[in-house]
Formats: structure tokens, C-alpha cells, sequence
């Protein structure tokens, strides 16, 4: 037969270890109700801590990538509203200069044009500088904390980069706050986008180029011709390499056509005059208008410098009709990314939402569980305290 004997010392012991445990459970419980979270150690539940800590993470990222959305559209709705300023300013220029290419008009008429045309350019240059309301640049590239544009006595430089900021506004998905100057008011295809024709500036004659253009891409190489006249009425056309292409006689108005291309000339060319028609090179609207200004205020007492202030007039219209869809086509750039990020905001709450859903299954405590865990602590303790004070109670002597 098998005694059990357990000292007073250990009754007492046990006794209390017990009421220790649940006094510890119901600490728990009662933390749980008042912090309203089910996770308050590791140890408890370390799958799920890590779990959580991980949806902690992510909703941080979401509020960061928040916070870089609001930055991104207030930059492209400055850039909008801006390169809509830079339409109506060039709308205005190619008005004047239609205006200006009236024979009506007096040296005085296209001076006081170009007056105003040269004030148009300052206000371009001001746009180009114009900032975002904190301080940055809208058109310096990453470099947006100088002032990108300068007027150095005609000509316009650039201090700002060809590089664009680029902000996370969505999981894995990255949109640029602006252009960079470069791309805005630099690089700008002139002539109709493809090519560009222009009279040489030695032509004696008063021949006037009113159209060029590509009429048969297959034909088109994409190299340069070059119209000469051997004569006031007989003309050939010449590729880049100087090989003739074509030979025909001219008339008044008459429309050349050759290795794809086609011309339009006016007025009396002379003999030794030349056209040239070429791929369409870049240029910057503030030196458009600069020359147009130029070719205004330059003198023309003969017929031939008439005309060519007539292809330069010519020339600086299509000029700045296509600086015009270059400026549409970057505002409708800029309009695709608003409506990216909106998309980018449907797409965040969706994400948070889930996040918050799945954070509260791992965190958020039951308050009915949790009241009836701690109502049963309590009865257990309750239960414990009666039996220290019986086992307290107990005595040998009673027993005689």
C-alpha cells in the first residue's frame, strides 16, 4: 500500500501556485477587454504575431504610398494647368504671326508684333520657371530645386535634367510627377511633325514655299531633297547624297513632286535658288519665336527680302502649330496619369480594407468570449481563495 504524505508547507504551496495562475488568466482577459487585442505576446501566438506584424507593415507602406499620390496630383495639376497656359500663349503667337503675314502691313505693324511676340516669350520662359506652389520646380527634371530656364541675350538655356521623379502611389505600381523642361519646351518637332521645308537664306527670287509635306511613305527614304532652280522656270530635285531625283518646269503655283514628297512654291524663284525639305528636326519654342520676332524687325526694301521674311513667317506657323500638339499630346499624357491615380486610390482602399478585415480576425477580441473567460477566472479564483482558507484551517487536532 502506497502513503501519499504532503507537508503543510507544500499544501500551502500548491495552494498558491494555483491562486497565482488564475489571478495571471484573469490579468490576461482583463487586458485583452481593455486593449481590445488578442495578441499581446509573441509567445501566445507566433504565427499570427508575425502575421500581423507583416499587415502592419504593409498598411504603413499603403498610407506612404497615400501620402506620394497627394504629392503626385498636386504636381500634375500644376503641370496641366501650366502647359494650359503654354497653349493659350501659343495660340496667341501663331495669331500675330498670321496677322504678320498680311503684305498690308506696315514696318511698323509687324514691329509692334513682334514686340508683343517677344513678350509672349517672356511669359513662356516664366511658365517654364514656374514652381509647384512648395518651392520645387514643375520642369527641372529631378533637379527641382533650381530654376531650370535662363535668358542669356536671345538664347535660352537649360540648368535642369532630362530626369523624371518617379513616386510608388500602389503596390508595384510607380507614376512620374512631370516632365522634365527638356522634353516640354526643347525638343519640339517643327515643321508638321515629320518634315520641315525652308527656302535658302541666299534665294534671289521671290519664291515662296506655301506647303511641304510627305504624300508617299513608301517612296520617302527619310533623307533630306533639295529643289534648285537651274532656272526661273525650269527646276530639279536632288537627294541627300546630291543625286537628281526629278526634273520638271515651273509655273506659277505649281506643286513639285518627288521621292515622296511634295512642294508647294509661289512667286518667282531665280535661277540658283534653293528649297530643302528634311526630316523634321527639333527646336525650342523660345527660339521660334525668337526668329520670328527677328525675321519681323529685319528690314525688307526689296522684293526678295520680302520673301524671305515670308518663308520665315511661313515656316515659324507650322512651326508653332506642331509645338501646339506637342503640348496637347503632353496634357493628355499628364491627364492619363490623373486618371492613374485614381485608379491607384480604388485600388489602395481595397487593399486596406482587406488588410483591416484580416487584422481583426488575428487581433480584435470577442468581448462575449472574453467576458465569460473572465467570469469563469473570477469563479476560479473565487474557488481557490475558499480552499486556501479551508486547507488554512485544517488541523491534526481536529481529528481527536
Amino acid at each position: 500500500m502506497t502513503v501519499l504524505r504532503m507537508s503543510t508547507a507544500g499544501l500551502y504551496n500548491q495552494g498558491l501556485q494555483g491562486l497565482l495562475q488564475q489571478q495571471q488568466r484573469l490579468a490576461r482577459v482583463q487586458q485583452e477587454l481593455v486593449g481590445q487585442n488578442k495578441l499581446l505576446r509573441g509567445a501566445d501566438n507566433p504565427s499570427g504575431m508575425a502575421r500581423a506584424q507583416q499587415m502592419d507593415h504593409l498598411l504603413a507602406s499603403l498610407q506612404q504610398q497615400d501620402r506620394n499620390a497627394t504629392l503626385v496630383e498636386h504636381r500634375l495639376r500644376s503641370q496641366e494647368n501650366a502647359l494650359a497656359d503654354v497653349g493659350t500663349q501659343l495660340d496667341r503667337a501663331r495669331q500675330l504671326a498670321v496677322q504678320a503675314n498680311s503684305p498690308a502691313l506696315s514696318d511698323s505693324d509687324r514691329a509692334s508684333i513682334a514686340a508683343e511676340l517677344r513678350a509672349v516669350r517672356d511669359e513662356l520662359l516664366a511658365i517654364a520657371n514656374r514652381d509647384d506652389g512648395n518651392g520645387r520646380r514643375l520642369f527641372a527634371g529631378t533637379r527641382d530645386g533650381v530654376i531650370p530656364f535662363a535668358d542669356n541675350g536671345g538664347v535660352v538655356s537649360y540648368a535642369g535634367d532630362d530626369g523624371r521623379n518617379s513616386l510608388e502611389i500602389s503596390p508595384d505600381h510607380w507614376v512620374v510627377d512631370g516632365e522634365p523642361g527638356s522634353e516640354v519646351f526643347l525638343r519640339v518637332r517643327t515643321g508638321d511633325g515629320i518634315v520641315r521645308g525652308s527656302a535658302a537664306a541666299g534665294n534671289t527670287g521671290t519664291g515662296v514655299l506655301q506647303s511641304s509635306g510627305v504624300v508617299d511613305h513608301a517612296a520617302w527614304t527619310g533623307q533630306s531633297l533639295r529643289v534648285e532652280f537651274t532656272a526661273a522656270d525650269a527646276w530639279r530635285v536632288l537627294d541627300g547624297d546630291g543625286n537628281e531625283l526629278a526634273t520638271g518646269s515651273y509655273t506659277e503655283g505649281a506643286t513639285i513632286t518627288a521621292g515622296g514628297m511634295q512642294l508647294k512654291i509661289s512667286g518667282a524663284p531665280a535661277a540658283g535658288d534653293s528649297f530643302r525639305v528634311e526630316p523634321a528636326p527639333v527646336r525650342d519654342v523660345f527660339a521660334t519665336l525668337q526668329g520670328l520676332a527677328d525675321a519681323l524687325e529685319a528690314p525688307a526694301a526689296d522684293p526678295a527680302a520680302r520673301a524671305w521674311r515670308a518663308n520665315q513667317v511661313g515656316a515659324a506657323l507650322g512651326d508653332l502649330a506642331t509645338a501646339q500638339d506637342h503640348m496637347l499630346s503632353l496634357r493628355a499624357a499628364t491627364g492619363s496619369r490623373l486618371s492613374a491615380l485614381d485608379n491607384a486610390a480604388d485600388a489602395r482602399s481595397a487593399t486596406e480594407l482587406t488588410l483591416h478585415e484580416s487584422l481583426s480576425e488575428l487581433r480584435d477580441v470577442d468581448v462575449a468570449d472574453a467576458a465569460s473567460r473572465l467570469a469563469l477566472h473570477l469563479a476560479a479564483i473565487e474557488a481557490a481563495q475558499k480552499t486556501m482558507l479551508r486547507v488554512q484551517g485544517l488541523s491534526l487536532f481536529d481529528r481527536m
